[in-house]
């Protein structure tokens, strides 16, 4: 949902209602690893209480950022209907996700060869980086052919079944794999190179942060964006 500045009280809103009504405030949530996206519907307070932040002062950084900034021109996504959303989230974030995953894969391959016995922690981020491409590769195909067409289908005003259940489905798929990427972002030291690294696993690492990244907002368009305008919320 999107809150006016007149009713923002952060001792009541969750941390999804930041990111969609002050999207530059993403760059600030993420800095500090506040999941706004798989954990949106928790209470912006106690997901900062709970990562030993104070949410007084993030919430101080997100208003000085705004000020700074001025007119944000950002887009404002959900000031976008259903279909235009849809198209974007289609067209940018899965196209990228398949363009993306060979290329990680083979990245990961050849770092896991040169410094996996030194480095063992490499295996399980690259059995985890499997896991969630895998898991996304199985996911779109749904969104794609069932959802997103439904989706359509009631902006156009037909009469589309109860999407509670299959859209609790697709949020259960995120939550998985945003666990992933939360476990490979840990194993990295989010994103952060040894000393010993070689050229490619620096480009690596680039490579997994950017599909982070990417992934968040993915998944942060979906969750707190899109579905809520399809269930009425």
């Amino acid at each position: 949902m999107t809150i006016t500045d007149n009713e923002f009280d952060i001792s009541k809103i969750h941390i999804a209602d930041i990111a969609v009504t002050f999207p530059h405030a993403v760059e600030i949530l993420s800095k500090y690893n506040l999941d706004y996206c798989c954990g949106g519907k928790k209470p912006f307070v106690k997901v900062c209480e709970k990562a030993g932040l104070n949410p007084e002062l993030i919430w101080s950084e997100i208003e000085s950022s705004r000020a700074n900034r001025g007119m944000d021109n950002r887009m404002q996504f959900d000031l976008w209907d259903t279909s235009l959303l849809i198209n974007f989230i289609e067209q940018h974030h899965h196209s990228y996700v398949r363009q993306s995953i060979p290329k990680i894969k083979e990245l990961l391959n050849k770092v896991c060869s040169a410094h996996g016995e030194d480095s063992p922690f490499l295996i399980m981020v690259r059995d985890d980086f499997n896991e969630v491409a895998e898991e996304l590769l199985n996911h779109m195909p749904k969104e794609e052919q069932v959802l997103f067409p439904a989706l359509r289908e009631l902006q156009n005003g037909a009469t589309a079944p109860n999407l509670s259940a299959p859209i609790s489905v697709m949020e259960h798929d995120h939550e998985r794999a945003g666990a992933l990427i939360k476990s490979i972002r840990t194993l990295t030291n989010n994103y952060t190179p040894p000393s010993y690294a070689c050229p490619t696993f620096k480009v690596t690492y680039i490579m997994l942060d950017q599909f982070d990244k990417d992934l968040m907002q993915h998944i942060h368009l979906e969750n707190n964006i899109l579905f809520p305008k399809a269930i009425g919320k």
